[in-house]
């Protein structure tokens, strides 16, 4: 069983700018819950050099500050 059934076209979207000559910021954005970040893994296959799920329910200087944290270990 695929689970990634009727996300082709965003599967095959994410895969063109994993294969891009040019460098690609990629952000997905959408309703909690849906399935954003198990389409991103999936279509990565797991393989990254840096991953920042967001926090629920914080200010922008926490999202900021967990971002800065994460980027520079």
């Amino acid at each position: 069983m695929n689970p990634l059934i009727g996300r082709k076209e965003e599967v095959k979207r994410l895969k063109s700018y994993l294969i891009s000559r040019k460098s690609e910021f990629v952000a997905v954005y959408g309703r909690r819950r849906v399935g954003k970040t198990f389409l991103i893994r999936k279509a990565y296959n797991n393989d990254f050099s840096f991953q920042l799920t967001g926090l629920a329910n914080v200010s922008m200087k926490q999202q900021l500050s967990q971002f800065h944290a994460a980027l520079v270990g």
